[in-house]
C-alpha cells in the first residue's frame, strides 16, 4: 500500500502550531459588498493604461452587478479606449486588518488576455512601509497564479528580498483561463505574526473553509509559505492591510513584458495600442465572487510559538496527504537522490520528493521544515535504513566537525520523530 506523509521537523525552540481559533469578522456578502468598498479613481500607481471609474459610472455602464447571488466586477469590453486608458475598477476595502484569515470563493476570475493584469491583494498605508500581500495576480497568458510579498528593505521571505517593486514571488494554484476552465475555486490567505500562507482549492475544498470557525490546520500544506523569523519580522513589515480588487492593463508588469511575449507582441506594436483598440478581447475580463469572508483569531492563531526551552524536537500527529506532482510549490527543493542533506539558516524550506525513492533530511536553524514524500518515496523504516547506510558512523574525518555534529543531530532527531509520530509505519 502506498503511503503519503507530511513530517514536520522543528528545531531551535519552535513548537507546532495550535488551533487558530478563528471567528468571522467581516462577511462581504452580496447585499453589502459595494457598501464595504471604496471605488478608487486615482491614476494607476503601476502606470497602467487604465481609467478607474467610480461606482455610479460602473453601475450605469453595467460593469458591476449582484445577479444570481454573486458579485460581478467587469472592465469595459465594448468601447475603444481613450484618455487614461480602458475603463476598469479598483476597489479597496474600507476596513483594514492586522492578522487575519481571508477566504475568497470565485466562480470566475478575469480570463487570459494580452495586456491585462488583474489582482486580488492587500496593502497597508504608505506603500511599501506597511507591506503588500498579493494573493492572486498574473499578466497576459499566464496560467498559474503568482503570490508575492512587497515590503521595505530588510525583509526576506521564501529565500529572497521582498523589497518594494521586486518583491519575493512564489507560483502556485490556477490563474486566468486555467482557473475558469475548472469552474472556479477558492483561495485563502492566513496572516499571523509568524508567517503568511496561501491555499488554493478548486473542487474539493475543506468543508469548514467558509464556515463559522475555519481551521487551516486541517487543510493540508499551503501552496505558498512565507515564513517570518530572523529574516523578516512579520509584524514590523505588514500592518493595517486593506483588501483590493483591481484589473489594470499594460503598466509596470504586463506592459514591460510585451516585447518579450511572442504571442502578445505579434498582435500589436505596443501593449497600449492593443488594449485601446480591441475591446472585445476583454469580454472575459471579470471577477465573479461567490463569497469573501475575513476571519480573525482569538489570539491563538500563530502558526508557531517560541518555546521557553529549546528541546531536542517537538512533534505533531502525522497528517496524511496526497501530493499533486503538477502543482509543486516554487520554494520546494525536489530530489531523486538517495539522500539529500540541506544545511539552512532561516527558512522554512519545503522539501518535496516525487517519483523515484528518495531520502530527505535537513538541519534548520530557527524555522520549521516540511518534508513531503510523494508516490514512490521511501517508508519511514526505509528512510532510517538509508540514513544508517549513508552514514555508518559520524566520525568521517573528511567532514568538518560542525557538519558531523549536525549529521548526528539530524539522524537522532529524525529517528525520534518518526518513532513517536508514526510508530505504526516503522
Amino acid at each position: 500500500m502506498m503511503h503519503y506523509f507530511v513530517l514536520i521537523l522543528l528545531f531551535s525552540g519552535l513548537v507546532p502550531f495550535t488551533s487558530a481559533g478563528y471567528s468571522l469578522k467581516d462577511d462581504y456578502s452580496t447585499d453589502r459588498f459595494f457598501d464595504m468598498f471604496t471605488f478608487d479613481t486615482v491614476d494607476d500607481p503601476t502606470h497602467g493604461y487604465v481609467n478607474y471609474v467610480d461606482q455610479a459610472t460602473a453601475q450605469s455602464s453595467g460593469m458591476i452587478d449582484t445577479n444570481n447571488g454573486a458579485v460581478a466586477l467587469r472592465v469595459d469590453s465594448t468601447n475603444v479606449a481613450s484618455g487614461r486608458g480602458r475603463n476598469s475598477l479598483r476597489l479597496t476595502s474600507k476596513a483594514s486588518y492586522n492578522h487575519a484569515l481571508i477566504v475568497l470563493d470565485l466562480a470566475h476570475m478575469p480570463g487570459n488576455a494580452c495586456g491585462m493584469w488583474p489582482a486580488f491583494w492587500t496593502t497597508g498605508p504608505n506603500w511599501p512601509s506597511s507591506g503588500e500581500i498579493d494573493i492572486i495576480e498574473g499578466v497576459n497568458m499566464q496560467s498559474h497564479n503568482q503570490m508575492t510579498m512587497h515590503t521595505n528593505e530588510g525583509c526576506a521571505l521564501a529565500g529572497s528580498s521582498c523589497l518594494a517593486n521586486q518583491g519575493c514571488p512564489l507560483k502556485g494554484g490556477k490563474f486566468g483561463d486555467n482557473f475558469n476552465h475548472g469552474n472556479g475555486g477558492t483561495y485563502a490567505m492566513e496572516w499571523t505574526s509568524n508567517g503568511i500562507y496561501v491555499w488554493f482549492f478548486d473542487k474539493d475544498r475543506p468543508k469548514d473553509i467558509l464556515g463559522d470557525s475555519p481551521d487551516p490546520q486541517g487543510w493540508g500544506s499551503p501552496i505558498a509559505s512565507f515564513q517570518g523569523g530572523s529574516s523578516c519580522n512579520i509584524d514590523q513589515y505588514f500592518k493595517d492591510q486593506q483588501i483590493v480588487f483591481d484589473t489594470t492593463f499594460c503598466g509596470d508588469w504586463a506592459g514591460k513584458e510585451w516585447s518579450q511575449d511572442s504571442t502578445c507582441s505579434a498582435k500589436a506594436p505596443t501593449c497600449e495600442e492593443y488594449v485601446q483598440n480591441n475591446p472585445g478581447s476583454f469580454a472575459e475580463a471579470f471577477w465573479k465572487i461567490n463569497a469573501l469572508k475575513v476571519y480573525t483569531s482569538d489570539g491563538s492563531a500563530d502558526s508557531t510559538q517560541p518555546s521557553q526551552s529549546a528541546g531536542p524536537i517537538a512533534t505533531q500527529p502525522l497528517q496524511s496527504v496526497v501530493p499533486n506532482p503538477t502543482q509543486q510549490p516554487q520554494q520546494s527543493i525536489l530530489t531523486d537522490q538517495p539522500l539529500a542533506t540541506q544545511f539552512v539558516d532561516g527558512g522554512p524550506i519545503t522539501i518535496t520528493s516525487y517519483g523515484p525513492p528518495a531520502m530527505v533530511t535537513q538541519v534548520v536553524t530557527g524555522a520549521p521544515v516540511t518534508v513531503v514524500l510523494g508516490p514512490g518515496a521511501l517508508s519511514p523504516r526505509e528512510q532510517l535504513q538509508h540514513q544508517a547506510a549513508e552514514y555508518p558512523n559520524d566520525n568521517n574525518a573528511s567532514a568538518p566537525v560542525e557538519t558531523r555534529r549536525r549529521r548526528s543531530r539530524i539522524r537522532r532527531h529524525l529517528a525520534e520523530h518518526l518513532r513517536s509520530a508514526a510508530p505504526e509505519h516503522l
